[in-house]
């Protein structure tokens, strides 16, 4: 009898083609015959009520409802892999672990230092970093799959604490010799015709920039959008065009010739950090928590140094 709902085996099959773009690639991941993948795919097509794949030049490339799909199937092999994880840890009595969810700019920028406030802390217990987008970070605190969330501000999900980790005000970034790093401050007029790195629409970080430009008469010549904050500031300080980051996005790049200049009128992010409510303090999560704050206020202070002297 056919099966009524997506399986376990129909999930790992998505998600094997997901990640090698062809049927027969899926099949040596899972060591099974390329017309077995096919069927299965087949099944959870028509399980699904809709397609996962268009067919084009010998590839299967996804829907945007199977990448809608495949975020939110992540999360199973994630908790199953957790399981394993846990039951083998059991086994050899090995220290807890603690799971992270972060947004990449907090991975990048505060987690490096708040590893070493843990293990200077000398705990047992070790650290599991999982980056993701925002809506990631939400749902793997949420099913409790991570112990804590790092994340900017977004709606308040029931179950969950939310407190504020750092405000920190964005600045105008460019490679060094560009014609705004000569200016103390870089207004939003300044950015008219200007080739310009965008951040994410989808998790709205560049609608915060574009409040900041309505009224201005500004339109910047944009040239890519980035949804990982970081790479426009990469971008930014290979001399791609300007782009509007905070302390955190610039952070890993000052070495790099990153120029920062402020930004009016302002653009404020806010940074949250995320943990399940009515969850004892099992592992040292105060303890921890206080790292990731330290470490926060260390990255604001060394870009603000690194300002001082430019």
């Amino acid at each position: 009898m056919a099966a009524r709902s997506l399986e376990y085996r129909h999930l790992e099959v998505f998600r094997a083609i997901m990640r090698s773009g062809t049927a027969t690639g899926a099949g040596l991941m899972l060591g099974m015959s390329q017309p077995a993948v096919s069927r299965l795919l087949s099944q959870t097509e028509a399980l699904a009520g809709f397609a996962l794949f268009e067919r084009i030049r010998g590839r299967l490339v996804p829907t945007p409802l199977a990448h809608a799909l495949h975020e939110e199937a992540e999360r199973v092999f994630i908790g199953v892999e957790e399981i394993s994880a846990l039951t083998q840890r059991l086994r050899l009595r090995a220290p807890r672990r603690i799971v992270i969810a972060s947004i990449p700019v907090l991975t990048l920028s505060v987690l490096p230092g708040a590893s070493v406030s843990w293990r200077e802390a000398k705990r047992a217990e070790t650290l599991s970093v999982h980056s993701r987008t925002t809506g990631g970070v939400l749902g793997m605190v949420a099913s409790r799959q991570a112990d804590i969330g790092l994340t900017t501000g977004g709606p308040r999900v029931p179950g969950l604490r939310s407190v504020l980790l750092a405000r920190a005000r964005a600045f105008c970034a460019m490679a060094a010799g560009h014609r705004l790093a000569g200016k103390a401050v870089v207004q939003a007029a300044d950015l008219h015709g200007e080739p310009y790195i965008a951040l994410s629409r989808e998790e709205g970080r560049q609608a915060l920039v574009d409040g900041a430009l309505e009224g201005s008469g500004a339109r910047p010549a944009e040239l890519v959008e980035c949804r990982m904050t970081t790479g426009a500031a990469a971008m930014a300080a290979a001399g791609a065009g300007v782009t509007v980051i905070d302390a955190f996005a610039a952070a890993p790049f000052l070495g790099a010739g990153l120029v920062l200049r402020p930004f009016e009128p302002a653009v404020t992010v806010e940074y949250h950090l995320l943990w399940p409510d009515e969850v004892p303090d099992s592992f040292g999560r105060d303890i921890l928590l206080q790292a990731i704050r330290k470490a926060a206020r260390a990255v604001a202070g060394r870009v603000e140094r690194h300002r001082g002297q430019a």
